[in-house]
């Protein structure tokens, strides 16, 4: 992993007034600091990515959809069922999507 990108992704978390970064930045940094430590920022990257799926850039694109959905559903293995009790509810959110979605491209003949 390239250290500068860390770095610059660690000062982007640093510069965040809220909890939880989102926006444009929040995927390029919760993928980067993921990789490092995936345990630490797998919540995180999982909220990215649902952000990701509902945003308007990807509205037509079914495809890029089921792709942050499937990233999604690999980072919620990373997070600790102990340490974090919004879990569950984010692997139902994550899976329900992921579901959905599959059924409408199946439907569709996609």
């Amino acid at each position: 992993m390239n250290e500068d990108l860390v770095l610059r992704a660690r000062v982007r978390l640093l510069l965040n007034d809220d909890w939880i970064l989102s926006g444009e930045d929040a995927l390029w940094v919760y993928r980067t600091l993921f990789a490092v430590n995936p345990r630490v920022h797998a919540h995180r990257l999982v909220h990215a990515l649902l952000d990701a799926v509902r945003s308007p850039l990807v509205a037509d694109l079914p495809r890029a959809r089921l792709a942050l959905l499937e990233e999604a559903a690999t980072a919620t293995a990373w997070m600790d069922n102990d340490r974090d009790p919004y879990r569950p509810m984010l692997v139902n959110a994550v899976l329900h999507r992921l579901t959905a979605l599959r059924e409408q491209l199946d439907g569709a003949g996609q």
